[in-house]
């Protein structure tokens, strides 16, 4: 059974990985692009593939309900 503490470490360890994504997002990254011109981009798009309790803990939904 899946505790409210599990479910906060999950939501932690999320935030320490997707930190410098997060960062990005927010201020921007220099990368280049296929010609090889360096511009200034934003990344805010993350995806992240869960089963449906995973889903509903990162929804923060009960278990029964849909996220």
């Amino acid at each position: 059974m899946r505790g409210l503490l599990e479910d906060r470490l999950m939501h932690e360890c999320l935030s320490i990985v997707l930190k410098p994504l997060m960062k990005a997002a927010e201020i921007g990254i220099m990368m280049s692009d296929p010609v090889g011109n360096v511009r200034h981009c934003f990344t805010p798009l993350a995806v992240y593939i869960v089963d449906m309790p995973e889903a509903a803990m990162l929804a923060c939904v009960r278990r029964k309900t849909s996220p």
